[in-house]
C-alpha cells in the first residue's frame, strides 16, 4: 500500500498527462501499482494491525479478581499460577486500560428530552457576594421547567430545608402550575439517605410538601449531579453574566437584579431550542401544568416557639429582636423567609413584629420602640407622685413643713421623698401638732432627718390620725400591747378547767 502522498501524486500526474511507465519512474513504483490506483477513486485504507495481548485470554478471569478487590501484584501471581508468562508491568498497564474503560462507561450519559408538563429540577448554589463592602454568603436557589427551559431564580441567606421549600413553592407560583415530578439532588435538607441500591430515606419536612402538592420526587444517582444537566449548566450563563463582579447596598438590592435577570433570561432566544423559553412554555407547557392545591400555609412552614424576655425581646441565631412590650414573659411564633425576613407570631396566629435579619451586627441589643414611652411614662408619674407627696407633707405641716424640705434638700438630697413619706407615716399615730412640734425642734439645731422626729415624738402620747391612709391601710400602729406572764397562766387554767 502505497502512502496519501503518492496515490494524490499519481492523480495529479495522470491529470497532467503523463503515462504510467513515466507515473511509475517519477514515483519510483511498479506500473501493476500505478495501474492499480488509477483504476480506483477511493484513497488507500490504513488499517491498524491487530495484536494480540498475552493477557487477553485471561480478560475475564482478572475481571473477576478485580471484583474481588485483588491488587495488581496478587492478580499477576495468580495468573502465573495459571501459564501467564509476561511481566508485573504488563499486568498493570492491562489493569490501568480496564479501569479507564469502566471509568468511560460510568461517565457516559445518555440525554432525555421529557414531556411537557412532566419535570422540573432543582438546585442551589453558594456565592460570596460584596454586600456593602463585606462579603456575605448567600444561596442560590433555580429551579427550571425541563420541557421550556423557562427558569426561576431566587436568594436566602441560609439553606434550611424551610428555604429549599419556599424557594420551590415560590417558582410553583411564578409558574402558575405544577409539575408532575421534580428532579433534585441528594443534601440532606432534602434526602437523609440514598443507597446505590437505589434505596432513599427522604427528609420528613419535604417529603410532606411534596406529598400536599403532589410531586413525585426523582433523587439523582450519588456522585452524579449531571443527570439533572438542565438545572447544573445554567449556573455558568448566571455566574458570567450577573454574578462576577456583582456589588449590591443591600440584600434587597440584589433580590431584584436577581428577578430582572430571570425575566430577561426567559425572554432570550435559548441557543437549543431556537425559541425563547417564555414562548415555549406559553404556547406548550403552561396549559399542561397542573393547578396548584390550596394547601394551609401552617401545614408547609410550621413555626417555631420562643420565650418573649421581661424587657420585651426574643432571641434567634444569636441576635435579639424587640416584640410588642403586652407580650413579655409569654411565648411566641416565629418564621423565617429565607434567612432574611423574621415574622413573629401570637399564639393565637396573628402577626405581631417582622425584622430584617441582621448579619454584621448579631451581638449588639436594638433599641426597643417601646422603651423610651414607657421610661417617659414612668418619669411622668413617678414627678406626678412626688409632687402630690410634697403637696400633702406642705399641707399637713405648713410653713414648718417648707422650712423641714429645704433642709432635707441639703443634707439627705436623693433620698429626701424617702423621708417625706416615713415622717407622713407618722401621722398615723401622732397628732400634726407634736410632729410639728418635733419638727421645730430639729429646724433648731439644724437635725434633718425622719429618726430624729422619731426620737422626740417617743415621748408624747399618740393621737387620732391627721391623714388616713387609703394606699396602705395594713398599716399596724406602734402601740405597745405587751402583757405580763401572769396572764397567760390565766388562761391556761381557764383552758384545763
Amino acid at each position: 500500500m502505497i502512502s496519501m502522498y503518492k496515490w494524490q501524486q499519481v492523480r495529479v500526474l495522470r491529470q497532467k498527462g503523463e503515462t504510467i511507465k513515466g507515473i511509475a519512474r517519477q514515483l519510483k513504483l511498479s506500473r501493476n501499482t500505478v495501474r492499480k490506483y488509477l483504476r480506483k477513486d477511493e484513497p488507500p485504507q490504513f488499517k491498524a494491525r491487530q495484536y494480540e495481548r498475552l493477557l487477553d485470554p485471561y480478560e475475564e478471569v482478572i475481571k473477576e479478581m478485580l471484583k474481588k478487590g485483588f491488587i495488581g501484584t496478587r492478580i499477576y501471581n495468580e495468573l502465573k499460577e495459571q501459564g501467564y508468562g509476561g511481566s508485573l508491568s504488563s499486568v498493570h498497564r492491562y489493569l490501568s486500560g480496564i479501569r479507564e474503560g469502566e471509568r468511560v462507561k460510568t461517565l457516559a450519559t445518555t440525554r432525555v428530552e421529557t414531556s411537557t408538563g412532566k419535570q422540573m429540577q432543582y438546585d442551589w448554589k453558594e456565592w460570596m457576594l460584596p454586600v456593602n463592602g463585606r462579603p456575605v454568603k448567600v444561596y442560590i436557589h433555580e429551579i427550571i421547567l425541563s420541557y421550556s427551559r423557562k427558569k426561576y431564580y431566587c436568594s436566602s441567606l441560609s439553606i434550611t430545608t424551610a428555604d429549599i421549600i419556599r424557594a420551590i413553592a415560590s417558582a410553583i407560583e411564578y409558574f402558575g402550575g405544577i409539575a408532575e415530578e421534580i428532579v433534585i439532588d441528594n443534601p440532606r435538607q432534602m434526602v437523609i439517605a440514598h443507597n446505590n441500591n437505589g434505596v432513599i430515606r427522604y427528609n420528613d419536612e419535604f417529603l410532606r410538601f411534596c406529598g400536599l402538592y403532589g410531586i413525585d420526587t426523582v433523587p439523582c444517582r450519588p456522585y452524579r449531579a449531571r443527570t439533572k444537566g438542565k438545572v447544573e449548566r445554567p449556573f455558568y450563563y448566571i455566574q458570567e453574566h450577573l454574578l462576577k463582579g456583582l456589588e449590591v447596598e443591600g440584600i434587597a438590592r440584589f433580590d431584584g437584579l436577581l428577578y430582572d435577570f430571570t425575566e430577561r433570561y426567559n425572554k432570550r432566544t435559548h441557543s437549543d431550542l431556537g425559541e425563547s423559553p417564555e414562548e415555549r412554555f406559553m404556547r406548550d407547557e403552561k396549559p399542561l401544568l397542573r393547578p396548584i392545591p390550596e394547601v394551609e400555609p401552617a401545614e408547609i412552614f410550621p413555626k417555631e416557639i420562643r420565650s418573649v424576655t421581661n424587657d420585651g425581646y426574643i432571641s434567634w441565631a444569636g441576635a435579639l429582636y424587640p416584640v410588642p412590650m403586652k407580650h413579655c414573659l409569654r411565648q411566641v411564633k416565629i418564621e423565617t423567609l429565607f434567612g432574611k425576613t423574621l415574622k413573629v407570631y401570637s399564639m393565637d396566629g396573628s402577626i405581631i413584629a417582622e425584622h430584617d435579619i441582621r448579619v454584621s451586627d448579631r451581638h449588639k441589643r436594638p433599641v426597643h420602640p417601646e422603651h423610651e414611652q414607657l421610661n417617659r411614662e414612668y418619669r411622668e408619674r413617678k414627678g406626678a407622685y412626688r409632687s402630690e407627696t410634697l403637696k400633702r407633707f406642705k399641707e399637713a405641716f405648713k410653713q414648718q413643713g417648707e422650712v423641714f424640705i429645704e433642709g432635707l434638700k441639703k443634707t439627705v438630697s436623693a433620698n429626701m421623698y424617702w423621708h417625706i413619706e416615713e415622717i407622713l407615716k407618722l401621722t398615723e399615730i401622732y397628732t400634726a401638732e407634736d410632729i410639728t412640734a418635733a419638727m421645730k425642734e430639729c429646724i433648731e439645731c439644724g437635725s434633718y432627718h425622719k429618726n430624729s422626729i422619731k426620737r422626740l415624738l417617743k415621748s408624747k402620747t399618740p393621737g387620732e390620725p391627721l391623714i388616713e391612709n387609703i394606699n396602705n391601710p395594713c398599716i399596724a400602729r406602734s402601740i405597745n400591747i405587751t402583757r405580763p406572764l401572769s396572764a397567760y397562766r390565766v388562761m391556761e387554767k381557764e383552758v384545763l378547767a
